[in-house]
Parts: C-alpha cells; structure tokens; sequence
C-alpha cells in the first residue's frame, strides 16, 4: 500500500485506545487465559486460547476509512468473505464485542508463517512447488477485472516517484530521478503488453498482499490469508504483479532458489494462460513491490526516534535501491545442458537457474517435460516406447526451442536440458540464442556408465522414463563434432555446479 500519511498515522495511534477488558480471557471466552496484543497501523489483534480476534481502529488515511462503526463492521465482512476464499477453515466469522464488530480467526502458531521458515532455515522444493501451486489456483478463482494494466501500473509508478521525493532524509535524489526515468521507459515499453493482459483476463481481484508474512504452511500445505478487504482498487492488479510481491520478498531474504521454483512452476501451471511474454513484466512489477516495501519501511522510520531507526533505515534504503536495480535487468542468455540419461542434466540446470539472468533467474525448460506435455499426461506418467521415436524427440525438441524462444523474446535468460545428442538439436539452439542476441553456453555432462545407470534405477517420482536398457543404448550414440565443453558429472550435483559456474562469466541476477 501506497501514500500512508505521518501524522494521520501518529494521531491514529493516539485515538485508538481499547477498552482495558480486551486484554482479559473472559471477554472472549476463554476465562483465566493470557492474552496477547498485536498492534497495526490499522487493526487490533487479540489473541486468546486457540482464537484470533481482530478489531479495525477507527482510523482515516488516505486509503482506507475506518472511522465509523459502519465502515469498520462492513470492512470486517468484507475480510471475512475475501479471506474464505483463500483460507476457508482460517476466518470463522463476524462478532460483535463490547459495542465493537470483531472478526473471529483460527489461531495459528508463529512458526507456521512463512516469514518464520524463511528466518528459521528456509524453504525447501518441495514447498516452493507448493506455493507455485497455491498461487496459481488462487488466480484461477480470481474474479477477471475490465481494468488497464497500464493505468495500474502508471499510477503506482507516480505515487512511489512523489513519495521517494518528498522523502529526500532517506532517499538520495540523483537516485530517485533515476528510478523515476528507468520506471518511465519501462512503462512506456510495455504499456501495449500490460493493456493486452488485462483485454485477456489476467488483470483479476487478487489478493493482493502476497508476501511471506501473510501465508502459513501447516502439515506442508500452504495457505493465504489477510488478503486486501479495504480497497479493490489496490487488489485489482495483473496477477503477475499479484505473484511478484512473493517473488520479491523471497529474492530479498536471499531465498532465491525458492523464487526461481516458485516462478518456473507457476509459469508451466499456467501454460494455458501466459504464454511467457509476461516474463518482460517481471522487472517493473518487482521493482514496484520493493519500492512499496521501502515506502512501508520509511513511514516507519519517520514514526521512531533516529536512534531506534536505524535498523529500518537501513532496510528501506536496500529496498529503494533494489527497486531501482530490478528495473535494470540486462541482457538475457541460453544455457543448453546436455548428456546421456543419469548425468544429471535437470538436476543441474534447476540448480542453475537461479544464478542465471535477472531475478529471479532463469527459465528452466526440461525436454522430459515437455515431453509429457505434448503427450497430453502427468509429468511423472511412463511413456510407450512410441513415444520415444525420432519423431517424437523431434516435437519434444521443437517444444523446448519454442518455449525458450518465447522466453528469450520477452528478455529473460533460459536453462534447458535435454540429451543433445544430434549436431542439429545443438545448432539449432546455438541459433536461436544468436537470433535473439543471447549470449550462449553449452554445456555436455559426462559420468561412468555404471553411475549413470545406478542414477536411473533410483529415481522415483520424475518425469525421465529413462531406465538403465536407455543408457545402454544411448551408450552407443555417435555424438556426431561435440564442441561443447564436456564437465565431469560423476560426483555430487554440488561438484557439476560448481565445475559449470567456474566456466560461465559473472552472472546478473538482480539485486543480491
């Protein structure tokens, strides 16, 4: 949220005392229970036994108006029927406590939000693949806005650039006239794409708050919650922009190969919807959440005395800064890694593409999925052998060329894997990368054949069919002038990392 007013904040805070007996177990049914207070800029939370209970203060800021019983039960009825979408066993209902309407929650424990994990030894593939999931069924359900993408994005461009300037104490000018120019061309490029998205349905009612701190993974399974109730206006926005908050936060606690997972399994979720030319969106949408993320933080600052700023001081300027350096991503580049089945081929290149290209990293695209897409079947269904004819590779490659240039298009780097095995497969990658001005690597992964075989025997769950009767005959392909530097990838994926990295050029992945 953007424009928080100062001193509507400050006196906010002074008007909004509660009634002493809030702080008791009995008021909210649970007599002899401590409860404990949290404090927003907007709201009260009591928490009380297993419940939560939220109490909006009767505030008026520029973007929200609380300041009547009405308004207040009205917004809270709103959160509660917004939230059940997303956390239906989450939201209980609507009370009335003392004169004053309260929203009822399931209480969860604090190591259940995602800001705790990521703070307490982070998010895990698993997991990431889970909230790509979570995000991209919330915007199925999304109710489609008639709204230009282009007006959004325009006004939230002009309400960062004012607020960065009239807070000259935080914000270096020179710089903030640079985040002003770099946000204008942007915009002024993609202006016809975010116009077209919103004519195809992606600009919907979304959450709208998706950060870290307002997701909870219980049992493994993630859930949203405390979604935007006070303004459709803010949560009506592309719903790439509604992913890129994640994004963002992810990047910004280093979580980067989290951010990578969560893009790539999002994107492939919702191939029937993007056709990966929004991926040329990416930059300004993740610099318009950081740069909101250092508003937020610099009101803060200028609530606090200079001395118990200091912290947050610090965090609003990486924030501005970052918001700047999305907005410069570079040029994108083509990372094709090849080998023989077992190699280690995916593994790889999901390792690798965090590290590549502008944040969050590179698209990973993996013949072996493609190939069951094609086929029209889950990603870890065995194939026949037909499948597996000339033929067949033959469209799974164009598939993989076809994905990857659509990426490459929109300006955003590329990982893919497959077995490489034809002088034509490599040509054809090494030109597209040079049509698009792609700065291109090869890479062919090399292992014994009994690893590579043992590799194959022990996998479960993947979408490879390859057993070790595969290797054995790919064993004996002719691989044809194999120009591509040949990397030992007989050890763990943490050594075929590190020995790739070594021969690849300094990589820009956005602000680090």
């Amino acid at each position: 949220m953007i424009g928080v007013n100062v001193n509507a904040l400050a006196k906010a805070h002074l008007a909004c005392m509660f009634d002493a007996a809030f702080l008791k177990g009995e008021t909210w049914g649970f007599a002899g229970a401590p409860v404990e207070h949290v404090e927003t800029h907007a709201a009260h939370v009591f928490l009380a036994g297993n419940r939560a209970f939220k109490i909006k203060k009767p505030v008026k800021l520029p973007y929200l108006d609380f300041s009547d019983i009405a308004k207040r039960r009205k917004v809270l009825e709103d959160e509660l029927q917004i939230n059940r979408a997303f956390a239906p066993g989450l939201y209980l209902q609507v009370i009335e406590v003392r004169g004053e309407p309260v929203l009822v929650m399931r209480r969860f424990p604090d190591h259940a939000l995602l800001s705790w994990k990521i703070a307490h030894g982070g998010i895990d593939a698993a997991l990431a693949e889970k909230l790509a999931a979570m995000i991209a069924a919330s915007h199925v359900v999304a109710p489609r806005r008639e709204t230009g993408g282009s007006d959004i994005m325009t006004g939230l461009g002009a309400q960062l650039s004012k607020a960065f300037i009239d807070s000259t104490d935080l914000f270096e000018p020179s710089q903030t006239l640079e985040f002003h120019a770099l946000y204008e061309e942007a915009l002024k490029r993609m202006r016809p794409l975010l116009n077209s998205r919103g004519e195809q349905g992606l600009v919907r009612r979304c959450h709208g708050d998706m950060h870290s701190g307002n997701i909870i993974a219980e049992d493994g399974q993630p859930m949203l919650f405390d979604a935007i109730e006070f303004s459709e206006k803010i949560a009506t926005i592309d719903v790439l922009y509604d992913l890129a908050f994640l994004l963002m936060d992810l990047w910004s606690h280093d979580e980067k190969v989290a951010a990578n997972i969560v893009m790539n399994r999002y994107l492939n979720l919702r191939r029937a919807e993007e056709d990966l030319s929004g991926l040329s969106l990416l930059p300004i949408f993740l610099s318009t959440r950081a740069g909101v993320r250092a508003l937020v933080t610099a009101d803060l600052v200028h609530e606090l005395p200079v001395e118990s700023s200091l912290r947050q001081r610090g965090q609003a300027l990486d924030s501005f800064r970052e918001s700047i350096s999305y907005l410069k991503p570079g040029p994108p580049g083509l990372i094709c890694v090849g080998g023989l089945s077992g190699s280690g081929k995916s593994t790889l290149a999901a390792r690798l593409a965090p590290h590549v290209g502008a944040a969050p990293g590179a698209l990973h695209v993996r013949s072996d999925v493609e190939r069951k897409i094609l086929a029209g079947v889950n990603e870890t269904a065995r194939l026949p052998p037909e499948s597996y004819s000339r033929q067949a590779s033959t469209a799974a490659y164009s598939a993989c060329f076809a994905r990857a240039e659509a990426a490459l298009s929109a300006g955003h780097s590329v990982v893919l894997d497959a077995v490489f095995a034809h002088d034509s497969e490599r040509s054809i990658a090494a030109s597209l990368a040079a049509k698009h001005r792609a700065a291109f690597h090869g890479f062919w992964l090399d292992a014994p054949a009994d690893v590579l075989k043992s590799r194959v025997s022990q996998r479960t769950g993947d979408a490879s069919d390859a057993t070790a009767d595969v290797v054995e005959r790919q064993l004996g392909y002719n691989l044809g002038r194999l120009d591509w530097p040949r990397i030992d990838a007989a050890g763990t994926p943490a050594d075929t990392l590190g020995r790739v990295r070594e021969r690849l050029p300094s990589q820009s992945s956005g602000p680090a």
